[in-house]
This record gives C-alpha cells, structure tokens and sequence, in this order.
C-alpha cells in the first residue's frame, strides 16, 4: 500500500500515543515524521531537566510501542549545537542505531542546517532500501539561494551523487503568517524542485494551526480554516502542473514552532481540536487550574451533539469523546486530549486522501 500521508509530529507522549492508537487500515496509509523535541528545561532549578543520553536513552522503546516495524520519518531538527553525547558522539547517529536495535524502520531526515556529523551519520542507511529524507523549507527557495546548490551538497555529506532511493519534502511551513504560500507561488516552487525526476517520492508539507488558543473565547465553539488542506485541494485542481504521485503532509493539530514555556506561569484551558473537512473545531472551556478537567465532560457533550461529529466508531479519539460525553471514560488530561485529536486528525486526512474529490 503505497503512503499517502506524512504527519509530522514533535515526538510527545501525546503523539505516540495517537499513533499507537490508529487502526490498521489507516496505519497502512501513514508514514508519519518524528521531529525529536529537545531536552526539556527546568525553569524551577534553572537548567536541562536531563541530559541528551538520557533524553534519547527510551526513545526507541516508546517508538517500537507506537509504530512497531512500520517505516516512519526521524528528524532531532531541535538538537542545535548540543547534538553531541558523552564521548563526542552524535546524538542523531546513536538514536539511528539505537532504533534499528530495537527492530524499527526509521528514514533518517536531514536539511540544509544538518551538521557534517549527522549527514555523515546516515551514509549507510542513505545507500540501502530505507534511504533518506532531504526537507527544504521556504528559505532554500529565496531569491538569493539557488535550491539545486543545497540538496547537491546535502547528496555531497550523505554521500549520494544522484536523488535516486531518496524522498523529498517541500515544507511550505506556517500558512498563517502575513508571507503565507499562495496558489502561484506554491506551483512555482514545486516546478523549481532540483533533480525533480530523480527522487523516490515527493512530499508537500504546510501548517496552519495557531501557536496557542489564545484568540479563542473561553466557553465558546469556533471554527479555523485548514489552509494547508485547500491549498492543498487547489493544487490537485491542475495536477498536470505538479510533480507526479506528491504526498501530502501536515503538523496535525499543532504549530510547528514549538515554545518553551515555563509550566508554572502557564494557564492552559479546557479545549478538544477537532479536525473536520476543510477546517478545526475548537470547542473552549475554562482555565484547568480554576475549573479543572471535569469540563471535559461537558465539552464532549457539546461536541456530539454537533452536526460536525463524526460518530464514535470514527476512530479511537471519537470512541473517547463518545465515552466522555456519557461520563463512562474520562476526563484526561492534556497528554490525554492530544492524543484524542491527533488520532482522529489523522484518520480522517488518511480517508480523505484515500477518497479523492
């Protein structure tokens, strides 16, 4: 079955755990992104939480549980300078090993800001049947930089000379943003992409949730369009003009800047993301810290009885929002409630694209 979908996800419990959750016949469609977070901070004590063995130590474990022997993206875009372990080690090159250790099937990504060190790191895996992932993103297609120079000096650090075996994503990054992607320009890039007949597959990728929920009144039910899904469906209007068999990608229910936030000033609200066609459902509480998760009793009930859901043998995050809605499961937590609604964010992107219009 061939992929149809690529989510990229930042690498939370939230997230693996939707994943661990989907059904096979969506698994199937999926080869999802795994970009690993960074070592998370302590605000109390000032300084990381752990260090960066010890933030990778588990990984392929809580992999292995989620996804199994599927094939799946692996990314550290978040690592920066601090890519090194112990030992002078790269970080990205151990977790690779770590994970074929353990029996996964990681495609390793790189990009224009890897280290000589994790281009190096993936050489082997590179040449062989999982190959690589070259991600662009808008900057490698500024007027000023020329993209076929880039990807031949990424191919030059994996030690490729031509795109063959490799896969291609074009991130169209935040949608929202007063320099979003247009139509046009959208298919002026995807006509620029270097070596475009040599690559093993083409990926598109945008985003557009918001950074946080902020601009959403409490107690409230709102909609926010999906730009990357109707750029997306405009592209498809004329697939002559794009490359052949393109897959689509996206940032699920999330923003693909990811803030590190202080958890003791953070004022989190009640809130269910609830994918639909062409936009989000966002049904708002109140703040949990005031109000508590208990909300999510009422805010489930809220959203069954809209015309918008779409029953609970949906998928396993419908099943739980029917369950809460009946007080029989529930209330969750945050962790809880991202993994609700990435888990039916990508079942219904992987049955939209397995259903054309």
């Amino acid at each position: 079955m061939p992929t149809l979908y690529v989510p990229i996800l930042k690498g939370k419990e939230g997230e693996f755990a939707a994943l661990e959750a989907l059904s096979p016949e969506i698994k199937v469609l999926v080869k999802p992104l795994i970009e690993i977070p960074a070592v998370p901070f302590n605000f109390a004590a000032g300084r990381d939480a752990k260090t960066l063995d010890e933030h990778i130590r588990n990984l392929p474990e809580r992999l292995f549980r989620s996804w199994g022997e599927s094939r799946f993206y692996l990314e550290t875009p978040f690592f920066g300078e601090e890519e090194q372990l112990e030992g002078d080690r790269c970080a990205f090159e151990v977790l690779l090993n770590n994970c074929l250790e353990r029996g996964l099937n990681p495609t390793p990504v790189v990009s224009t800001s890897s280290s000589d060190a994790c281009l190096a790191a993936i050489r082997d895996r590179a040449a062989g049947e999982s190959g690589a992932c070259v991600r662009l993103s808008m900057n490698d297609f500024a007027e000023e930089v020329e993209p076929a120079d880039e990807v031949d000096a990424i191919l030059g650090g994996i030690g490729k000379e031509s795109a063959a075996g490799l896969d291609l994503l074009i991130d169209f990054g935040d949608l929202t943003t007063e320099n979003a992607t247009s139509l046009l320009l959208a298919r002026s890039i995807l006509s620029m992409i270097p070596r475009r007949d040599e690559w093993r597959s083409l990926i598109f990728a945008a985003a557009s949730f918001p950074e946080d929920l902020s601009g959403v009144t409490s107690s409230s039910a709102v909609t926010i369009p999906r730009r990357e899904w109707l750029l997306w469906q405009a592209l498809q209007r004329k697939p002559t003009l794009l490359p052949p068999n393109l897959i689509f990608g996206d940032y699920a229910i999330s923003h693909p800047l990811v803030r590190g936030l202080d958890p003791r000033i953070m004022r989190m609200s009640a809130s269910i993301r609830y994918t639909i066609r062409e936009s989000w459902l966002i049904v708002k509480g109140r703040n949990v810290n005031q109000y508590g998760f208990e909300q999510y009793f009422n805010l489930c009930r809220q959203l069954v009885e809209r015309p918008e859901y779409f029953g609970e043998t949906f998928s396993w995050g419908d099943q739980f929002i029917w369950n809460c809605a009946q007080g029989t499961s529930g209330p969750g937590n945050a962790t809880t409630w991202r993994k609700v609604g990435v888990n039916h964010h990508i079942t219904l992107v992987a049955k939209q694209l397995s259903n054309p219009f």
